[in-house]
């Protein structure tokens, strides 16, 4: 009796064997075909608990733009709080809203003023030829200027009758020349007559040592004219205009006759960086 049980549990387990064998069988029969990875141009990465493969190069640039993207975000969060600490803890001085206001204009300034100076102007005896450039050299500057409407700011220089200017950028530059002479010497008289309807040509020019010469860069030409009353003439020039300047160009302004430099006071010159 107890032999047949043995044998009748035999036969089951062998069933149940065949049976499991079978439905593997079945199941690995109706998969469907899974497409093999190639590992040399394909990866597999596990995202929110899950696999997923996809092209190499492709993945890798992503994940490498997203780190570098993370990492940059942390260090300017970084850089702004170090920032902060350091000025809470080491700067002591508030800044003013009319303080923060000013610096924009904080650029390279200068206003020359005319001043009267026979060293620089022709006589009778030694007049220069009408026609030859001569530079205007009759300014107050530096500490002159102090009871002038002039000035000089931040850096500009001058000498002998030049503007030099420390930055390199763009500079409005302008010039005002009051031109007189007096007519009431023969000699003069009949000199201007035989030069009226004659150009007076007022130019404002830029040096460098690079270039080692001078460059135009404004000029105002007009007809000089006898004034009516055969005496005395007056007249005026004005130049103003935008240029770009390096660092260490020396501005002047010369004019084509300069005996017409009499009475200097009106006269102005200048830069100023925009």
């Amino acid at each position: 009796m107890r032999m047949n049980q043995i044998k009748t549990c035999s036969i089951c387990a062998v069933v149940m064997l065949l049976c499991v064998l079978v439905s593997v069988v079945i199941i690995v029969w109706t998969m469907p075909d899974i497409k093999p990875v190639d590992g040399n141009t394909n990866i597999c990465l596990q995202s929110n608990g899950e696999v997923k493969c996809s092209e190499t190069a492709k993945t890798l640039t992503e994940l490498l733009e997203k780190e570098i993207a993370a990492a940059y975000e942390r260090t300017v969060t970084q850089d702004t709080l170090d920032t902060k600490i350091y000025f809470e803890e080491n700067v002591k001085i508030e800044l003013k809203n009319d303080y923060l206001a000013s610096i924009p204009d904080m650029k390279p300034a200068a206003k020359l003023v005319g001043q009267h100076s026979s060293k620089h102007i022709g006589t009778d005896k030694t007049r220069d030829k009408p026609g030859a450039m001569k530079t205007v050299m009759s300014w107050f500057s530096n500490r002159d200027l102090d009871y002038t409407t002039g000035f000089m700011r931040y850096g500009i220089r001058y000498q002998n009758g030049r503007l030099i200017v420390p930055l390199t950028g763009t500079y409005n530059i302008y010039s005002f020349l009051s031109l007189t002479e007096n007519n009431d010497s023969p000699e003069v008289r009949n000199e201007n007559e035989n030069a009226n309807n004659t150009l007076v040509k007022h130019v404002m020019y830029k040096y460098n040592v690079k270039l080692a010469h001078e460059v135009e860069l404004a000029s105002s030409v007009q007809t000089h004219r006898l004034s009516t009353n055969r005496n005395f003439n007056a007249f005026s020039s004005q130049i103003s205009t935008l240029v770009q300047l390096e660092a260490g160009d020396e501005i002047s302004v010369k004019v084509s006759n300069i005996a017409l430099m009499s009475y200097p006071g009106d006269n102005f010159f200048g830069v100023h960086m925009i």
